[in-house]
């Protein structure tokens, strides 16, 4: 009865008030996480298709203190970005891609192990349980990633063509990871029903 019951409350919660900085799930992941959630034996507590940041990093390094100055889940152009460059600050600014991940419980350890070779099948290569105490909790995520210094004390430190590059390079393993949430949910189509 727990499982249920911490299933309903999460699912309850997440309408109410997503707590993602944009507060709600991103449309390209999100055919995923319904199909996840439709599921008796998993739910989804947070979910992230993938993206591409600008972000100003703290000092103390630490995630909740990171200062995002742009952010998309979607492809970019440079244009997308020229905005955002025009008042840096002094502290580092790093271009930033992120593979998509996931964080799902599981009703029992056989059902995660059941959810990590559908992940692992579709290309998700990290991925894991990662609590067994209170809640089997499962993460998948994927290897791609591109994590550039391009701005120091006010001013870019890497060209408009580098730049340029950068957003192509993320943008082709942002289309990467869309293809392996596809492929992820058919298995789980597959091997769920």
């Amino acid at each position: 009865m727990g499982f249920d019951l911490d299933k309903k409350n999460t699912m309850q919660k997440i309408i109410r008030c997503d707590k993602s900085k944009k507060g709600f799930i991103d449309k390209e992941i999100l055919d995923l996480v319904n199909f996840i959630n439709s599921l008796n034996d998993y739910y989804t507590t947070s979910s992230c298709s993938g993206r591409i940041l600008l972000l100003k990093q703290s000092e103390s390094n630490k995630k909740h203190e990171t200062t995002w100055i742009f952010s998309s889940h979607k492809f970019i152009k440079y244009e997308d970005l020229k905005k955002s460059l025009d008042d840096l600050p002094e502290e580092l600014v790093f271009f930033r891609m992120e593979a998509p991940i996931l964080h799902i419980c599981c009703r029992t350890t056989e059902d995660a192990v059941r959810l990590l070779k559908s992940a692992n099948s579709a290309g998700f290569r990290r991925a894991g349980i990662i609590s067994l105490s209170k809640k089997i909790t499962v993460e998948i995520f994927s290897t791609e990633r591109i994590d550039v210094p391009v701005s120091c004390k006010k001013r870019l430190i890497v060209t408009k063509e580098y730049f340029e590059f950068l957003i192509k390079i993320a943008n082709q393993k942002l289309k990467n990871s869309r293809k392996r949430i596809k492929r992820f949910k058919l298995l789980l189509e597959q091997y769920c029903h």
